[in-house]
């Protein structure tokens, strides 16, 4: 690693965390007026330091946090009084947009040889929610009242190109998943990843038309008209034709696989699309992916391989969930409530940056799951420099590199080419420069 390219993410984390900028950050947000003990500085490099840890399980564990990291002897009363002011949770959520803009950098390409190139982001969309305390179900309602009559839903869009986060929109959890999905004008030239919740036919018909590209899964309960069908062989099963999706299904669930071209109707109008179906065993329907990909350029199995990689947003959630503290507590106030899980995603955000940043420097496939579970060993000294003694940030960053390079390696990196994330042609952004 070259002092250039460490030069390089020390002036990145001071123009990130630079006091100067985030207490002005907080006092835009109306957390403060005057800048006493608990800045917003120190009060978010405490936040993403105890975020980062292994496992918060009170407000008075971030309490004792500021306490250690800023050297202060707080008392816990006016810290909690900080936390439960409206500008906290707009502080917090201003300060993760930040983050997503800012420390975001190409880690993957696709090779030219893909036919997935053609894209210019393939972004994976699907929303998490978990149960926050009953007493918060006036702001945060829940979908299943009697279990959880208060709940929050994160809805997430993922660049799987950077391997970062566009945009995290909260909601109670008792919203409509589909409204959430990003504008259709937005997507021109990507494409998007979907799972059945987000299936909407008029949404379909408008991405298309906006020259945007998507495989979705599709429900059990819809029933388009098959225009033409093909075995897993290519050969035409002319017998299928004009007949109703249900009708069918029975048999399509014997078959090793079949690619349809089916039409909807939607707003008196036909909308035309491909679905690829593939038994699925366990419910003993078939799994149905809807997609707008040409037939010419894309296979069932590069269908298939494409939606497959959908999964990374739910090890990105069991990855915030698992090692970033994103979880309810024991709060009646729905912006400490709030704002603590804007903290526990910005801790998350830091983290895959160190994870990213470490497999572009060392040139090494780096797991960000590891470094979410190791990151926290030494994250600490650069916050501490980040507060203390900044002349010191630039070797606490570079021990941190080189603790993350040694014991945060991808385990299989030549199985995540043969039948992992990297099989439809993607390509760590190392290897191609």
């Amino acid at each position: 690693m070259t002092q250039i390219s460490a030069r390089t993410m020390v002036n990145q984390f001071k123009r990130s965390f630079g006091e100067t900028r985030l207490n002005a950050l907080g006092k835009r947000a109306k957390l403060c007026q005057r800048e006493r003990t608990i800045t917003p500085h120190r009060l978010a490099l405490a936040m993403i330091e105890a975020f980062a840890s292994t496992d918060i399980d009170s407000i008075a564990d971030v309490h004792r946090t500021f306490n250690a990291l800023c050297d202060q002897s707080v008392q816990y009363k006016p810290f909690h009084n900080q936390l439960a002011k409206k500008g906290f949770a707009e502080f917090t959520r201003r300060l993760l947009s930040q983050l997503l803009n800012e420390l975001a950098s190409d880690v993957l390409r696709l090779s030219p040889t893909s036919p997935f190139a053609k894209f210019k982001h393939i972004c994976a969309h699907d929303g998490t929610s978990f149960a926050l305390k009953h007493t918060l179900a006036e702001t945060f309602s829940g979908r299943f009242t009697t279990i959880s009559p208060a709940a929050v839903e994160l809805h997430v869009n993922l660049d799987l190109l950077s391997d970062a986060v566009n945009s995290v929109v909260m909601a109670p959890d008792s919203e409509s998943e589909r409204q959430f999905l990003p504008p259709p004008s937005e997507l021109h030239g990507d494409l998007l990843l979907a799972d059945r919740g987000y299936f909407a036919r008029g949404y379909l018909a408008e991405l298309q038309q906006a020259g945007g590209a998507f495989i979705v899964r599709g429900t059990a309960s819809m029933n388009p008209t098959i225009i033409k069908a093909l075995d897993a062989t290519g050969g035409e099963i002319k017998s299928w034709r004009g007949k109703r999706l249900k009708e069918l299904a029975t048999r399509i669930a014997k078959r090793e696989a079949v690619d349809l071209t089916v039409r909807f109707q939607w707003q008196g109008q036909d909308f035309d699309c491909r679905l690829i179906a593939h038994p699925n065993l366990r419910a003993g329907t078939p799994r149905y992916l809807l997609t707008n990909l040409d037939r010419d350029e894309f296979t069932i199995e590069h269908i298939a391989d494409g939606y497959r990689l959908r999964w990374q947003i739910e090890l990105l959630f069991k990855e915030w969930k698992s090692h970033a503290n994103l979880k309810a507590f024991d709060t009646n106030n729905a912006h400490i409530a709030e704002g603590l899980i804007w903290a526990a995603l910005c801790a998350a955000t830091l983290k895959r940056y160190c994870a990213h940043m470490t497999e572009r420097l060392r040139q090494v496939a780096i797991s960000t799951r590891r470094v979410a579970m190791c990151a926290h060993h030494v994250l600490t000294n650069v916050l501490r420099a980040l507060l203390h003694a900044p002349g010191q940030l630039s070797r606490a960053i570079t021990r941190t590199i080189d603790y993350l390079a040694q014991n945060a390696p991808r385990a299989h990196p030549k199985r995540d080419a043969k039948r992992g994330r990297l099989k439809i042609g993607l390509q760590h952004a190392f290897d191609v420069c």
